[in-house]
């Protein structure tokens, strides 16, 4: 199988078959290593204490009620001979 050597590096890789090859090997040779998305590290989803869950659950709930709140003050604002 042919290797291919990037310009920056020198490293040698399989080459890769589809539509965005010649994309995926002009973003390796231009981009630094850090700048690349696969070296970034995933951390996943945070675990979250019962109270930093209920907390967002208020200000969810608070959100949805000032929505409502501000939605009746223009309807009532709308309907009256204001």
């Amino acid at each position: 199988m042919k290797t291919e050597m990037t310009m920056n590096t020198g490293e040698t890789r399989e080459p890769r078959h589809g539509p965005s090859t010649l994309t995926e090997t002009w973003m390796h040779e231009v981009l630094e290593p850090d700048q690349l998305s696969t070296t970034k590290q995933r951390f996943g989803r945070a675990q979250l204490t019962r109270g930093t869950v209920a907390l967002l659950w208020g200000l969810r709930i608070y959100v949805i009620l000032m929505i409502l709140l501000i939605g009746v003050q223009i309807w009532s604002a709308l309907h009256t001979g204001g």
